[in-house]
């Protein structure tokens, strides 16, 4: 078996923190795929999805790759049909990229609660105003929100958001989950109850992957179910739970109030997106969840313990569930 772990990546700084975090461990950076020698015979590889998906079939040797994604789209197109990869692939997840993401939830939150953009403009005005919600804003405590998506990324956007006082409702492809292991959880919805959970509550925040099971899910006339209660819609999972003319029309139709979008079906978002223009969005580009070189290091760590020790990785991908 080889020693050395290859590293296919160009995030920044990868490589020293690799080395920062496991100093008794060589890794070898990876520059030129098809002349690279160590790269085909390595057992263990740390990547970036796109530049490794040309190559999953041609490594006679991998016993497991660590990718440095929490997403697969750029797998997808280049895998054999009914022949996934031989070998398991772990996904960049779980509480480092949940986290990120809770705090970037946690503060468009806030700031769309308490008209923080709305302050700045009257700031550059040299306004001193205090009036609408800007003077009588709801509270994280005021709100209940449901999470689509109760995986390792929901779940701790879910834990964010419930410690700072919010109601928390979950929604997730299995039947029934064991409660006890959600309590901060108040009520589970599954695929029948997707309608009955968006008519309950103030915000919408999406972390589903793109799947079989959630592309389009919210497309057509599903955000209706909103309308009463004027939901936020909040994209940071994928944009293919909603196609942008479904977005655009819910907006148009008052359905949901406002949306927070880091992610979008089609990315970058086009220059002549009525999206970028509407008043009531707010638009990130898909920097929600950012893969940052010493949270990879810290996690490749701890996966490579339990890879050693022949235990199962949390956040292998399943590619008959697609994630």
């Amino acid at each position: 078996m080889s020693s050395v772990i290859s590293v296919l990546s160009k995030i920044p700084n990868i490589l020293k923190e690799l080395q920062k975090t496991l100093p008794n461990i060589k890794f070898h950076q990876v520059e030129e795929t098809d002349k690279d020698e160590e790269f085909i015979k390595s057992n263990i590889i740390i990547a970036d999805f796109d530049y490794l998906a040309p190559h999953i079939y041609d490594l006679p040797n991998v016993k497991w790759i660590q990718g440095t994604w929490a997403g697969i789209d750029a797998l997808l197109p280049h895998l054999k049909p009914n022949q996934p990869p031989s070998f398991p692939i772990t996904r960049f997840s779980g509480k480092h990229f949940g986290h990120l993401i809770g705090e970037y939830v946690l503060a468009n939150i806030i700031n769309h609660e308490r008209s923080m953009f709305e302050i700045k403009q009257n700031q550059s005005k040299q306004q001193w105003i205090i009036n609408g919600k800007i003077n009588d804003h709801r509270s994280l405590y005021d709100l209940t929100i449901g999470i689509l998506g109760i995986g390792s990324i929901g779940n701790r956007v879910a834990r964010i958001l419930n410690f700072m006082g919010a109601e928390i409702f979950g929604y997730g492809r299995r039947t029934e989950i064991d409660m006890s292991n959600y309590k901060h959880i108040s009520q589970y919805f599954n695929k029948d109850g997707l309608f009955d959970l968006l008519q309950k509550c103030d915000y919408i925040v999406n972390t589903l992957p793109n799947t079989a099971d959630t592309k389009g899910l919210l497309n057509g006339n599903v955000l209706e179910n909103c309308k009463e209660k004027g939901s936020v819609f909040v994209n940071v999972g994928r944009g293919s739970i909603i196609y942008e003319e479904y977005l655009v029309k819910a907006l148009e139709k008052k359905w949901i109030s406002a949306a927070i979008l880091d992610v979008f079906d089609k990315e970058p978002l086009r220059s002549d997106s009525p999206l970028w223009k509407m008043p009531n969005v707010f638009i990130s580009p898909h920097v929600s969840g950012t893969s940052r070189a010493r949270d990879i290091a810290e996690q490749f760590s701890e996966n490579l313990k339990l890879f050693q020790q022949n235990l199962p990785i949390p956040t292998t991908v399943d590619f008959s569930v697609g994630y």
